[in-house]
């Protein structure tokens, strides 16, 4: 069996035999190099041949040890086999429901309990005790085969499963290069899990280019993250917008000195997996690093613009101009374009797809005179209440900004037996006392109806809030969320 050059296992394998001994990866202080990676992978390639994968079959992986997932997501190509990566933070019944909703034939993991709990494959402890002699080699002609089974956050329903081919892959790495200007990646920080696009992407980069990967474990603290950054060799990282406010608070606790930026050898600090705070995004620059960079993308389109650099000071509260490959307008919910500054549907055509045709993205927003977009909600988010149109997404920015909240989700439940919406409100925060101040700040016709205070609430893969999981206490758990 000969070994395709364009399966992405092939690529990583072929970087492993140009210098075996180089390190790849830093995890839980432990040194991987080159070489071990690929050995690992090979011994879990046997591993699943033993449990009957083969050439053609989908397998689901949820693993708390991000490594182990890549090691066994490359066995996996190197049986001609696709992998779908669930979150391990997903009660037993999503996962099983995933399984099915994407036709996967089974699931494994690193997790004795989710193992014995959800009669998952366990995948074995010590690599080391599987005995193998073979190479590890990759299907020839699989260049088009399922790659992988990529799933959406599931922010606003139900996660969509979509599967993608080796080839495809690397033709949106290559895309995406050309259109950020960044044709080689930086050794970095990766923080998350692997069931979200942009962090098994920034892996899947870094291996194929032999570039230093420092993993955090998905539970960490902010001063873990800190120490990383501080690390010189490190270049990159990529963070959700609660985290870079993480960071934020953890200096300003820790009445750090700022006269400089505090990481200033990083050459790329990105925002990814949902919006940030204008505010924050200006302190970032100003406080981290002036690096960072903004960027607006959604799944099955990419990245549509970035703001990054000056920009930043100058448009906080915007999400820069599309790039020239992406034809971004404006409609009315007629269908009619929109005027410069006039909010309605924003609808991308994505150039440098095949075949591209306009989507619309389900955001709202509009365009200013110099062609920067602005992004003001999700369609989805207008709750009614007496006649009277209420935007969650003004509500959740307002409330973002009361001292003591770290961040917020407003979603709306239709009335039994009524036309209007009930709004609902959940805070992230230490103290109940919060809900004062929320009071003080909105107009009583934008109060929520309901409000949940905690100090931590349900996240998805992409450590954004868990819309499916506040609704279903909203809805089984009715004294979760008390009268506002």
């Amino acid at each position: 069996m000969g070994s395709d050059p364009c399966n992405i296992g092939t690529i990583i394998a072929k970087m492993a035999e140009t210098d075996p001994d180089a390190l790849c990866v830093e995890q839980g202080g432990v040194c991987y190099t080159r070489a071990d990676v690929i050995q690992s992978a090979q011994a879990l390639a046997v591993f699943f041949k033993e449990q009957g994968v083969e050439a053609g079959a989908s397998i689901a992986i949820v693993v708390v040890d991000q490594l182990r997932g890549i090691q066994a997501c490359i066995a996996l190509w190197s049986l001609g086999a696709a992998t779908l990566f669930l979150d391990p933070r997903q009660r037993i019944d999503e996962l099983r429901t995933a399984q099915d909703r994407a036709d996967v034939e089974a699931i494994f993991t690193d997790s004795k309990s989710f193992a014995r709990r959800g009669g998952f494959g366990l995948l074995p402890a010590d690599i080391t005790a599987v005995k193998t002699t073979d190479a590890l080699s990759f299907p020839s002609g699989s260049c088009d085969a399922v790659a992988l089974i990529r799933s959406s956050s599931g922010t606003t329903g139900l996660p969509r499963f979509r599967r993608v081919s080796h080839r495809t892959i690397l033709s949106g790495m290559q895309s995406s290069a050309v259109l950020l200007n960044s044709h080689s990646p930086f050794p970095a920080v990766i923080v998350g899990s692997l069931a979200f696009g942009a962090i098994l992407s920034h892996w899947m980069k870094l291996l194929i280019h032999g570039k230093f990967i420092l993993a955090l474990p998905l539970v960490f603290k902010t001063s873990e993250l800190h120490q990383a950054l501080l690390r010189t060799e490190i270049q990159s990282v990529g963070l959700p917008p609660v985290l870079i406010e993480d960071l934020l608070a953890f200096h300003k606790d820790n009445a750090v000195e700022i006269d400089r930026p505090i990481y200033p050898h990083l050459r790329r600090m990105t925002s990814v997996g949902g919006p940030i705070t204008p505010e924050n995004l200006v302190q970032a620059y100003q406080v981290l690093t002036p690096s960072i960079k903004n960027l607006y993308s959604m799944s099955g389109i990419g990245a549509v613009s970035a703001l990054s650099g000056g920009e930043i000071l100058e448009k906080p509260n915007s999400v820069g101009r599309p790039f020239p490959s992406m034809a971004v307008r404006i409609e009315s919910e007629k269908g009619e374009l929109c005027k410069t500054g006039q909010v309605g549907r924003i609808v991308v055509n994505a150039g440098w797809k095949d075949s591209a045709v306009p989507i619309d993205t389900g955001d709202l927003g509009w365009l200013d005179e110099e062609g920067y977009l602005f992004v003001h909600g999700r369609s989805a988010q207008i709750a009614t209440r007496k006649s009277i149109n209420v935007s969650l997404p003004d509500i959740e920015l307002d409330v973002k900004g009361v001292a003591g909240i770290r961040d917020c989700l407003a979603f709306c439940i239709q009335s039994d037996g009524s036309a209007d919406d009930r709004i609902y409100l959940a805070v992230e925060a230490e103290t109940p006392l919060v809900v004062d101040h929320i009071r003080s700040i909105l107009a009583s016709y934008r109060w929520p109806d309901k409000i949940l205070v905690r100090a931590q609430l349900p996240r998805n893969a992409a450590s954004k809030i868990s819309l499916r999981d506040l609704k279903r206490v909203a809805t089984e758990k009715e004294t979760s969320f008390v009268d506002f």
